[in-house]
């Protein structure tokens, strides 16, 4: 029998069910017996757990034993902002609400776990997923996670928090072994999972493909038992990612539960007939698949699958989509406003070019388990018609030639050979992708003439769009990434906009100075080029299917701007860490695949902490977003609670002439500490929203986990006593307010 105590709702029924069942019973739960489900148990009237991706919606149904899509008209969902844009809101109440709508989506659509939130750290930009995480610091995504999870949790479902751990890129990801420190694995990479498992209280997680520290994540059993289970009491069920399983035995005994995969041969799984072997010769006592089993039972009781009071659930409602609206429009980012260029007024553009593939492009379709089948999805160029109405005349030119077309739609059977693909040096990043001045690395298999029609319709598009922009009063510049870019199973090879957008860009410019740009893209991008002579810049991830109404919206004043940047956006690649350190992307000729590894050299020095700490100087801060108005900040006071605990008080007054909302910052930085630690680092924050000349007092609690930092040689987290300094502005490199603080009680 069983023997973890933690479980907390009806153990007694957990016992009675599992002390009823069959070995083939028990195992039949521990292993996939379709695509996405696990198989149940009839004669107890035990069900299957029912799984779907995925992070940006409920993703359309497959058949049980094909990578196939079915019932497709059933299938038309609400599509979300994804965690990049959510993280940069920075609202966790808008990200409960988001997290309400999934969960209420995946529960109408018979659901009991959504494999969703992804939450690993923003390392390198090239990461081709990044856009389905949601920043380069632990805490803004613990805290946005938080908020997903309890709001689909609300709904009766379960998430699955993913992927855990250190799956911080996807070249090699099947195979590379991350090799990490313990300071920087539980000071960056560990914390948001930490806080979405204890307080969020996250039903599942999943365990990631990748090695760490020489032992693939499944059978890790530092990290799934001494981590997890011991330090964390963590008592939610661990699911592999599919076809993530490489063992029986080690895998069983590290702490894995359930095995999933994307192969149609169920018996044939690790968790399946070779662990029934296991069990049976001595090799895995029978209590370890006990365990695994009241987890599974124990997250079905609580989605209450047994009460017949589980909740009812939606998908595709009006209540949804204006939510999601919202979301979007606090997700979008203004970069740059030089002379107020922005909002611009309809009256004073009757005539409005609007260029960029980006801009009549749908995004849902594509990007591996986080595609989508939305109801609709509003594209910039719809958005800007749907606000301008009969103002303006609008009228659109692509700009630039997408030459790798046939990646950015999606394929619905990648999955199916997912397994083999993510490793393949012929992926769409590394041979079909265009490279930033718009070529092919290898256009039609190594045909010139591939390379001389690309050429001319390069040439082509960027006349017509010169030409468009001369005869419009405004032209609005809608680019960035798709789907052959932010996508899972492949990182991109370059920081720089793909195809030949710098060269549009730069020659619109010339025509229209004040063109407004905006960029979208997963993760940060180089902006550099064309920053210094452009005097309006957007910036904003995929912000799910009314993505497009809440551009338009910012861009015409009807919102105004208050998303701030969740990731530091370099100069130059080489700027970033992990790439100045030359530890990634572990390309070493010499060594093959399954043995590449990859060394966290740059240890806590992440994001923005290292840039501050390093005088890096990044052209946007982590944290930065500008706004229609301007604030202030004042009266800064700190009332110690009890045990390093602090109420840090401040004001903040809105100053301009609209009413938004401004994100105030809190930053900690360790002045006497007897080891090496970043110049600063975020540790909380709130949202407040002003009208014109109003003021509010806003209040950030910090305990003393915000002065804490790992120590090897104890184990275990110190808050060392002495001087820290509590600064507070609107991003990592405006701080406004300052002060001293002095901790005298050792941890």
């Amino acid at each position: 029998m069983y023997k973890n105590n933690n479980l907390s709702v009806d153990n007694q029924w957990i016992k009675d069910t599992i002390a009823a069942m069959t070995l083939d019973e028990k195992i039949g739960l521990v292993h996939g017996n379709a695509l996405f489900k696990n198989k149940g148990v009839d004669r107890l009237g035990i069900e299957p757990l029912i799984m779907s991706d995925g992070p940006m919606s409920v993703r359309f149904d497959f058949k049980d034993d094909e990578w196939f899509p079915i019932d497709r008209d059933m299938c038309y969902v609400s599509w979300l902002p994804s965690g990049a844009a959510l993280a940069a809101t920075w609202n966790t109440e808008l990200a409960n609400k988001s997290g309400q709508v999934l969960g209420s989506e995946a529960l109408a659509r018979g659901k009991h776990v959504i494999l969703a939130p992804g939450i690993n750290i923003h390392r390198t930009p090239l990461c081709g997923r990044n856009f389905e995480y949601m920043s380069e610091d632990p805490y803004l995504t613990g805290k946005i996670a938080t908020s997903v999870i309890k709001g689909v949790q609300s709904n009766d479902v379960a998430v699955c928090v993913k992927h855990f751990a250190l799956n911080n890129q996807e070249k090699y990801r099947m195979t590379i072994d991350a090799k990490i420190e313990d300071r920087a694995l539980y000071e960056i990479y560990l914390p948001a999972f930490k806080e979405a498992l204890t307080e969020g209280n996250a039903y599942s997680l999943m365990c990631s493909y990748n090695k760490i520290n020489g032992t693939y994540a499944s059978e890790n059993h530092r990290l799934l038992t001494e981590i997890l289970r011991d330090e964390w009491n963590y008592d939610g069920v661990v699911i592999s990612d599919w076809g993530a399983v490489h063992s029986t035995v080690p895998s069983a005994l590290a702490g894995c539960d359930l095995e999933m995969s994307v192969t149609y041969n169920f018996d044939d799984y690790f968790f399946a007939k070779p662990l029934k072997e296991a069990v049976l010769n001595g090799e895995v006592p029978e209590s370890v698949i006990d365990e695994k089993v009241a987890r599974i039972l124990l997250l079905q009781k609580r989605i209450k699958l047994y009460e017949g009071t589980r909740k009812r659930g939606e998908y595709s409602t009006t209540k949804h989509h204006q939510l999601l609206l919202e979301a979007a429009g606090e997700s979008i980012v203004l970069l740059k406003n030089d002379r107020n260029i922005l909002p611009l007024d309809t009256k004073k553009c009757p005539k409005i070019a609007v260029i960029g593939d980006v801009a009549k492009r749908p995004l849902a379709c594509g990007g591996g388990s986080s595609e989508a089948t939305p109801l609709f999805e509003i594209t910039p160029l719809m958005g800007i018609n749907m606000v301008t109405g009969s103002h303006c005349i609008v009228k659109y030119a692509p700009g630039y030639y997408v030459d790798n077309e046939e990646h950015v739609t999606g394929d619905v059977d990648w999955q199916a050979t997912s397994l083999d693909a993510c490793d393949d040096e012929d992926s769409v990043t590394d041979t079909d992708a265009v490279t930033a001045d718009g070529t092919l690395n290898s256009p039609a298999k190594g045909n010139s003439k591939g390379i001389i029609n690309s050429k001319a319709k390069k040439e082509a598009l960027l006349n017509e769009a010169i030409n468009l922009a001369k005869e419009c009063d405004v032209v609005i510049y809608v680019g960035g990434l798709n789907r052959a870019y932010d996508t899972e199973g492949f990182d991109r090879t370059s920081y720089d906009l793909p195809y030949n957008q710098y060269e549009v860009i730069d020659a619109l410019l010339k025509v229209k100075p004040d063109m407004v740009i905006s960029i979208l893209s997963g993760s940060a991008i180089n902006l550099s080029p064309f920053n210094d002579k452009a005097s309006a810049i957007l910036w904003n991830s995929m912000a799910g299917m009314q993505g497009g109404l809440a551009l338009a919206q910012t861009i015409f004043g009807d919102i105004n701007p208050s998303g701030k940047l969740p990731v530091s956006f370099p100069v130059q690649l080489s700027d970033c860490s992990a790439h100045s350190t030359g530890s990634y992307p572990c390309d070493d000729p010499n060594v093959a695949d399954d043995q590449k590894t990859c060394t966290y050299s740059e240890g806590i020095y992440v994001g923005y902490r290292h840039y501050i700490t390093n005088n890096v100087k990044p052209l946007y801060s982590f944290g930065y977003g500008l706004s229609y108005t301007s604030f202030e900040y004042s009266d800064l006071n700190i009332n110690e609670l009890n045990n390093n605990e602090y109420e840090v008080s401040f004001k903040v007054k809105n100053t301009g002439d609209v009413s938004g909302k401004e994100v105030c910052q809190l930053y900690v930085t360790a002045n006497e500490r007897t080891v090496d630690s970043p110049a600063i680092e975020l540790k909380g924050f709130t949202k407040v929203n002003l009208n014109p000349g109003e003021q509010k007092e806003c209040i950030i609690t910090v305990n003393k986990d915000a002065f804490s930092y790992y120590s090897e040689s104890s184990h275990g987290f110190i808050c060392e006593p002495g001087s820290y300094t509590i600064s507070i502005g609107s991003s990592s490199d405006k701080l406004i307010l300052r002060k001293d603080i002095n901790i005298s009680v050792n941890d």
